[in-house]
């Protein structure tokens, strides 16, 4: 389109040069007709000035008169074949203008097949390729409208040269006229001629005569040379356009018309040179005619002093009369010659006037057409305006759509990692205690063996100090009993004191003592049963070490209830998490599934305009069925039967029942982070009642002891 564009500027910048110097040089030319004819008028005038001429030159003014007829004959037969170029040249003017015409009409039809191309494309396209054929229509409106005024141009133009043919065909009509009326006026006045001194007077106006038909065959020469200048610049922008469209060197027009016997481009060029030698050739066989003419009339004059006075005027009588005959006999051929033309002329121009109307009238329709694309096109970027700003809300809407949908999701994400991690860890939590508490169950057991074991030392250390029976034998005892005493204290001690660091160590987790109270009856037995000896310092530990027991038992015990009862508490607190964690999940997947077909929706609520248009006014949208997101059977109204309002509204309804579904999920998540404090809570409440009951245990035993 650019190397066609370019070569079409090109020509219409040679076009408007020839014009311009066509123009200049018939403005030279009527110059010098305005110059000649003011030099005849002179001429005359001198000539009729001077009225008491002797009668000796009566001859000679009479045949200076039918020298001037002569002459004025010779130079209207140049105005008539000036005229006859202007003519000429006129018509090839025209026919250029009716080429461009044409060329403009193929633009025209070639830009109304794009526009409507364009158009159908633009109907099933949107988002940025929808912004590219607004731009693009908007050049093509541009072009069309540029090309509207570069036609109006031509037609002006066309105008202007049909006013000046119809100019030049007046002043043909005149110089016809004038010219008969000359010949009648040289016929009916035919006197002697004078005798010529020299012959130097009558040839002057004949050497002008030649000189003026040498100009004007320069100028035909210069106008065939412009021509085929022309020719060739059409010749190649042709051979481009059909080298850009079939390949170089190629022409397709011989190979279609003569494809045995194609010629090729340098046949071409050697054929149009052989054209110009030829045409070159006949100007310079014109130019040695009229040589050859001029050298005929000079010889046809011998000298004058060898021949008598008599002899030179019949010979100067018969040469005029010949050559008025033959000048006669030529003007009635140019005559016949000019009718016959001037015939062609008015049927050429019958032609053209017909032709003219025509394309007059269908310039009118032209007009029409475009009057009616330009108010469709005005029509067409109204509607796209409209659909880029309905475009330009909905995205909007989709954006913020997303925007609040990526939100909800990231909070929903985070919920449920925080839904995810608080499970977790009450699971590590809930594996933990079960853990310790098996520890200390284990612990537990191996107290209670400890204790059995103790509570059978007791009874054998008992049964060995009430062996003996008197009192002498008991000062022999003491020793060894204070010495097991002592043995036995750090032992007794140290394992006090481990227990007591075991209990404040696992005081926070607890356990269950169960042979604890089996052990009341035997070491309060040997209290009943021997008042009245005094307690032994072995004695006074297994007490304290018992109370100790007996506080850690009941810690535990108080630990174990509360422990229980929150681990069932913590294990429907899970399984209800859990549940709620699935309705979640199955809300957030029926909300994902009502944001993709609110997504999808919207995407047909973007295309329908488009659709609707390209349509256009003919026919009715067809309505479309589409299921609920939630899986219901109910069928609801396609998004192309509702108009933009209603749908934005559904939309803003769908996104304001999304957003409650949020709230309640937030609300649902916050209520179980609650109860999730609350448990911990609780669970830190019972820890300082298991220490404070653990405290109140020590101090009571501490009191005991002092």
């Amino acid at each position: 389109m650019a190397a066609d564009q370019a070569s079409q500027d090109t020509m219409r910048l040679q076009f408007k040069a020839m014009q311009e110097l066509q123009h200049r040089r018939l403005q030279k030319q009527m110059e010098a007709k305005r110059d000649k004819s003011l030099r005849l008028q002179s001429d005359t005038g001198d000539q009729e000035a001077p009225s008491g001429v002797p009668d000796g030159l009566s001859l000679l003014l009479s045949g200076e008169q039918d020298l001037q007829s002569v002459f004025q004959q010779r130079v209207l037969e140049d105005e008539v074949q000036q005229l006859r170029e202007e003519l000429r040249e006129t018509g090839d003017e025209n026919g250029r203008l009716y080429k461009l015409l044409k060329e403009r009409d193929f633009e025209i039809k070639h830009l109304k097949k794009k526009i409507e191309e364009d158009r159908f494309a633009f109907a099933g396209t949107a988002g940025p390729a929808g912004d590219l054929v607004a731009t693009k229509v908007v050049e093509l409106s541009k072009r069309n409208r540029v090309l509207a005024v570069e036609s109006e141009g031509a037609r002006a133009r066309a105008k202007q040269l049909s006013g000046r043919v119809q100019e030049l065909e007046r002043e043909l009509q005149t110089a016809l006229a004038r010219l008969p009326a000359k010949g009648a006026a040289d016929a009916e006045a035919k006197p002697p001629r004078p005798l010529m001194g020299d012959g130097t007077l009558p040839e002057t106006p004949e050497v002008k005569a030649l000189q003026d038909r040498l100009a004007a065959t320069n100028l035909k020469m210069s106008d065939l040379r412009n021509q085929v200048q022309a020719m060739k610049q059409e010749l190649r922008a042709a051979q481009k356009v059909l080298a850009s469209e079939v390949g170089e060197d190629v022409n397709v027009q011989q190979l279609l018309s003569s494809p045995g016997t194609w010629r090729g481009r340098a046949q071409q060029i050697l054929v149009l040179q052989s054209k110009v030698r030829e045409l070159e050739k006949q100007l310079g066989q014109s130019r040695s005619r009229s040589a050859g003419t001029a050298g005929d009339e000079l010889s046809v004059h011998p000298d004058p002093r060898k021949l008598s006075p008599q002899e030179r005027n019949l010979q100067r009588i018969r040469s005029l009369e010949r050559e008025r005959q033959e000048g006669w006999e030529k003007l009635t051929g140019e005559r016949d010659a000019l009718q016959a033309e001037l015939e062609g002329l008015r049927r050429k121009f019958e032609g053209m006037r017909s032709r003219n109307k025509v394309l007059s009238s269908e310039v009118k329709t032209l007009r029409g057409q475009m009057g009616t694309l330009a108010e469709k096109g005005r029509h067409d970027d109204e509607l796209i305006d409209a659909l880029m700003e309905q475009l330009k809300q909905l995205q909007e809407t989709l954006s913020s759509l997303s925007l609040q949908e990526e939100k909800t999701r990231a909070s929903q994400r985070h919920q449920d990692q925080k839904a995810h991690s608080e499970a977790q860890r009450s699971s590590s939590l809930v594996a933990q205690l079960q853990a310790m508490v098996a520890e200390r169950e284990a612990k537990v057991k191996q107290l209670e063996q400890d204790i059995r074991q103790l509570g059978v030392q007791y009874l054998q250390d008992k049964g060995a100090s009430e062996g003996p029976c008197g009192p002498e034998g008991r000062p022999t005892h003491p020793g060894p009993p204070g010495e097991q005493g002592p043995a036995r204290s750090p032992g007794s001690s140290g394992d006090h004191s481990g227990q007591l660091g075991s209990s404040r160590a696992v005081s926070s987790l607890g356990h269950t003592l169960v042979e604890s109270a089996l052990t009341r009856p035997s070491l309060s037995a040997p209290h009943g049963t021997t008042p009245r000896l005094p307690d032994p310092p072995e004695q006074k530990g297994w007490q304290a070490e018992v109370a100790e027991t007996k506080a850690l038992w009941q810690a535990a015990e108080v630990e174990r209830d509360r422990l229980a009862e929150f681990v069932t508490v913590l294990q429907k607190r899970v399984e209800d998490g859990s549940t709620r964690l699935l309705e979640a999940e199955r809300e957030l997947r029926a909300a994902r599934q009502r944001s993709a077909v609110l997504e999808q929706q919207l995407e047909k609520a973007r295309l329908e305009p488009g659709r609707a248009a390209a349509r256009g006014r003919a026919g009715l949208p067809a309505s479309s069925a589409r299921n609920n997101s939630t899986g219901s059977e109910k069928k609801a109204p396609s998004s192309s039967q509702l108009p933009m309002e209603s749908r934005v509204e559904e939309l803003t309804a769908r996104l304001a029942v999304q957003a409650e579904e949020n709230e309640l999920l937030r609300a649902a998540l916050g209520s179980a982070l609650r109860g999730k404090e609350e448990d911990f809570r609780v669970y830190h409440e019972t820890l300082a009642q298991v220490k404070g009951v653990f405290l109140q245990a020590l101090r009571q035993q501490r009191a005991d002891r002092h």
